[in-house]
């Protein structure tokens, strides 16, 4: 099949959880044979309008970002121009649409309405805009009516978690038999069992006699940052022999820093900035816990595969997706709520567990059952061809 996968975002222009999933199954639709092309704003003037990375052609088109409304605009305009480019040279078997903005580009042209479509919903970008701004009004309104026309346009609707299908049917009044539940996945060979924690800990800079607690998010409100921070301010009263890693980049950095120092936690809490994607194992592995404190939006959390796959038990917020992932491995793992007390009690205790080795096994075999991208493209597969034929 010719699929063109329509994404706003795609890894490694962008660092992010949904651009990863457009790229990871990318990947593996090409190895089974497919061609694949994928039409994503160049957000960096650096990169190429065209480029071929591991058999996938990417096109990507220019966005004027001086201000909301010229981005828009640009956004729409160009992908709808580029589109027609490619319309000329390709034929298209289907549109797999995973972001709003360029799906409505897209769709501007009367030729993508003969094109079958399906649509991946990564998170819902008005609600995104509502709790980032605390507002909705206009903002938020629009934003809906954008994401609902790329939905109403495709034949399904792709979800990674039962979160994200309860969000489209709440917010869209989406008829369920249109969607497909199809986790994300995890690159288990990539993220693998350390060799040696010891040795991976000291590559970091950790002591041996440490225990290290990492995470890595995006540094916005939503992430819960501030909570596990102030979370750490009571584990160190328990445990003194304990380091927190934040990994990842945000507005919301100064004001983090700013808080640990307030809270006298420097000698225990690093901030790693962007971590380079092939520094990203050593850090799971050499972590003895891996904390995902989100206060709301987690649509699915491939960082959670991607800790378990290295053996790293995760503790993470009863919050969306992870709600649904760690609830399957051990509902113990979960918080009991996004505050800071409850983090710490149970970070507390599983930096003393006693079965901790049995534990990192279980993480391990559960996510090579569960997650394997082989599975994801499979389903894809699948629903693709439910639709052509």
């Amino acid at each position: 099949m010719n699929i063109l996968m329509v994404t706003d975002v795609f890894f490694p222009d962008v660092i992010g959880g949904s651009g990863r999933v457009v790229n990871e199954i990318s990947k593996r639709l090409v190895r089974e044979g497919h061609n694949v092309y994928i039409l994503t704003p160049r957000l960096n003037r650096n990169l190429p309008l065209q480029a071929n990375i591991e058999g996938i052609r990417i096109n990507r088109y220019n966005v004027n970002s001086q201000n909301i409304v010229a981005f828009v605009a640009s956004s729409l305009i160009n992908a709808f121009q580029t589109f027609r480019q490619m319309l000329k040279k390709i034929s298209f078997d289907l549109i797999n649409f995973h972001h709003p903005l360029s799906a409505l580009g897209v769709n501007l042209s009367r030729k993508a309405q003969e094109i079958p479509k399906v649509y991946t919903f990564h998170s819902s970008w008005p609600k995104e805009y509502e709790i980032k701004t605390g507002r909705t009004g206009i903002g938020s309104f629009m934003r809906k009516w954008v994401e609902r026309r790329g939905l109403n346009s495709c034949q399904r609707i792709v979800v990674l978690s039962e979160y994200t299908k309860r969000q489209i049917l709440s917010i869209h009044k989406t008829s369920p038999r249109r969607i497909e539940f199809i986790p994300g996945g995890v690159d288990t060979e990539r993220f693998g069992l350390p060799r040696d924690k010891e040795a991976s800990k000291a590559e970091l800079g950790i002591s041996s006699d440490k225990s290290l607690v990492f995470t890595v998010r995006n540094l916005v409100p939503r992430m819960g940052l501030g909570d596990l921070i102030e979370a750490m301010g009571i584990v160190v009263k328990g445990k003194r022999d304990v380091v927190l890693i934040i990994g990842g980049r945000g507005f919301l950095e100064e004001k983090l820093k700013r808080q640990v120092k307030d809270l006298g936690l420097e000698s225990y809490i690093k901030f790693a900035g962007f971590i380079e994607e092939d520094r990203l194992p050593l850090h799971y592995q050499a972590a003895d816990l891996f904390i995902l404190p989100s206060r709301c939006l987690e649509g699915f959390g491939l960082v959670t595969l991607e800790a378990l796959s290295c053996g790293t038990p995760v503790l993470g917020t009863p919050v969306g997706g992870t709600k649904e992932i760690l609830g399957r491995l051990d509902k113990d793992l979960l918080f009991k709520d996004t505050k800071a007390r409850s983090m710490a009690e149970k970070i507390l205790f599983y930096l003393t567990f006693k079965d901790i080795s049995v534990l990192s096994r279980r993480c391990r075999d559960f996510v090579s059952s569960n997650y394997s991208w082989n599975r994801v493209v499979t389903e894809y597969e699948r629903v693709y061809s439910e639709i052509i034929s």
